[in-house]
């Protein structure tokens, strides 16, 4: 477990007001919370002992593993609808985001939470869900939250969703995985143990940045698993990795990075894509 309990109260002060919220209505056995997006992304970040400041938002995703459409709208009755995405509501004054994800799923992957038919693509979140940390928050919260592995996967189908929409944060957030993998040896030290992941650097021609970001690759493949793994590759194709590698061009923190431009990053991807995709031998080629 990861504990930041005995952090300030101030630094986790909205995230834990609204999770506190959301715990006291989901309280039944059918029930289980993870955090997604941004939320998750910076307790990530903080965890692998980062302390520097990624891009801000204000808004909150958490994805509640449900039974059914019945145990969502249960959950939600309550609750101020914010926009019209059907998903989104105001609690304690913050954009929040709840995804049901589990038995609500038909098809799996996809959760149809209102008799309206509005879906909801939620793409191996069961899968993320199942191999998440638990993390520690202040005030005695505890809370599930995705691998760097498993919250990659998740970006890499919101990209390859919504990408040509110009969403350019989820390109943005899949570097900031890439940066972790690099520069944290949690993360990147089965690099060197032979029996394992040490055939990446001859892959990488020696390049360890290069190697960590095919690991990464190679994790989400675990994370999510082989069939998933497989549709994940198909659907990020060449043009879409392109595209994710041209979208972000000036984020504070990634210009200290070797992901900063546009050549790295599309490298970085075509690495992770090897891992994802069946067809091995074609390397980056699709």
């Amino acid at each position: 477990m990861t504990d930041f309990s005995a952090s300030s109260a101030h630094e986790f002060g909205p995230l834990c007001t609204v999770l506190r919220s959301i715990m006291g209505i989901a309280a039944g056995p059918d029930e289980q919370i993870m955090l997604v997006g941004a939320p998750a992304r910076d307790l990530i970040h903080k965890g692998l002992g980062f302390d520097s400041e990624l891009a801000s938002t204000t808004d909150i995703d958490i994805a509640v593993a449900v039974a059914d459409r019945s145990a969502y709208q249960s959950l939600t009755t309550d609750l101020e609808p914010e926009g019209d995405t059907r998903i989104r509501f105001r609690i304690d004054n913050r954009s929040v985001d709840l995804i049901p994800f589990g038995g609500i799923e038909h098809p799996t992957g996809t959760a149809i939470p209102h008799m309206d038919g509005h879906t909801v693509d939620v793409f191996a979140f069961q899968e993320v869900f199942d191999g998440a940390d638990l993390y520690r928050l202040p005030e005695g919260i505890e809370v599930r939250v995705p691998t760097a592995a498993g919250y990659a996967a998740l970006k890499i189908k919101a990209w390859v969703d919504t990408g040509a929409l110009g969403w350019t944060k989820h390109a943005r957030d899949l570097s900031y995985v890439c940066m972790w993998y690099q520069n944290s040896p949690s993360l990147h030290d089965s690099l060197y143990d032979y029996e394992k992941d040490a055939d990446l650097f001859e892959r990488a021609d020696f390049d360890q940045d290069l190697a960590s970001t095919h690991l990464l690759g190679r994790h989400i493949r675990t994370a999510i698993g082989d069939d998933l793994a497989d549709q994940l590759g198909t659907l990020w194709n060449l043009e879409s990795r392109k595209l994710m590698a041209s979208a972000e061009r000036n984020d504070r923190f990634l210009t200290m990075a070797k992901a900063r431009d546009y050549d790295t990053r599309l490298q970085y991807f075509h690495a992770i894509h090897t891992a994802l995709s069946t067809t091995r031998s074609q390397g980056h080629a699709d």
